[in-house]
């Protein structure tokens, strides 16, 4: 993950449509809602070497690949 993640928000983007405060956000909660699950899994993997390295968690996080990023911490805190 990287240190610093700047964002600017599009300024040729306008939303013409009458919305509530011109929200776009009406369909995105659903999947942005799931990354939140994946963030709390690599936080607690990445905790086992005192959030030194960001495990690498590849989706779908299955119970295999969750197993394999928590053997893959361990090796590199036994390094």
């Amino acid at each position: 993950m990287p240190r610093e993640f700047n964002v600017e928000l599009a300024d040729w983007s306008e939303n013409r449509e009458l919305t509530i405060k011109r929200s776009k956000a009406v369909g995105e909660p659903p999947f942005m809602l799931g990354i939140s699950v994946l963030e709390a899994l690599s936080m607690a993997i990445s905790s086992m070497n005192d959030y030194q390295t960001c495990p690498r968690l590849d989706t779908p996080a299955t119970p295999e690949r969750v197993l394999l990023a928590v053997k893959n911490i361990q090796e590199q805190a036994n390094k």
